[in-house]
């Protein structure tokens, strides 16, 4: 006899094992890749695996998930700096580490280098979306307040102006890496900053 459970389950087309992490990761390519008005429900079905029923379910619409997915963004690179800041590695290989990571981040993607979800794609429907703009503006503070505070656990005088460039040039690598820069471009860039900050 089949259970009323497994039935509802069936209908809304909802696979068992179903990993939300795993989805949310998808969906994150997708977007970052195609930006949110550019990503189609089909193309997160595609990226996802699951059917359009599965996805509402899990998510509710096309821009519960966009949001779902600038939180999950803004969650990761927050434990990404309290791993960097627990490293205490001194100020310049500090900087380094963090540079390293986010260039190699941005010149992965589906199709390309698609820089950062946040940079690249929220910026474009922040003006006329205020829960956009919110992830956006929640981001860049906390990338703004963690950098300043790596920079004050190593010593930096000067932690929150350092601070503000680091972060205007990791913005700038997203840019670059999406209109293609190579590698030692981007690396060339964030040796600069460094060498600014580190001395």
């Amino acid at each position: 006899m089949v259970q009323k459970s497994d039935q509802i389950a069936r209908r809304r087309g909802r696979p068992r094992g179903f990993d939300t992490g795993e989805v949310l990761g998808a969906a994150t390519e997708r977007f970052r890749t195609r930006g949110y008005a550019g990503t189609s429900l089909d193309d997160l079905v595609d990226a996802t695996g699951l059917q359009r029923p599965s996805l509402y379910a899990a998510f509710g619409d096309k821009r519960a998930l966009y949001l779902a997915t600038l939180d999950r963004t803004i969650e990761r690179a927050g434990r990404g700096f309290d791993q960097l800041i627990a490293a205490d590695l001194p100020i310049r290989q500090s900087l380094q580490a963090m540079f390293r990571t986010i260039v190699d981040g941005y010149l992965t993607g589906e199709t390309g280098p698609s820089g950062c979800i946040m940079v690249s794609t929220s910026a474009t429907s922040a003006v006329d979306d205020a829960e956009i703009r919110a992830r956006l503006a929640a981001f860049l503070k906390m990338e703004d307040d963690r950098i300043e505070e790596l920079l004050v656990a190593r010593g930096d005088p000067a932690a929150r102006a350092h601070a503000r460039v680091a972060t205007a040039v990791i913005h700038s690598l997203s840019v670059r890496a999406r209109a293609g820069a190579p590698r030692a471009e981007l690396e060339a860039l964030a040796a600069d900053c460094v060498a600014l900050i580190a001395g």
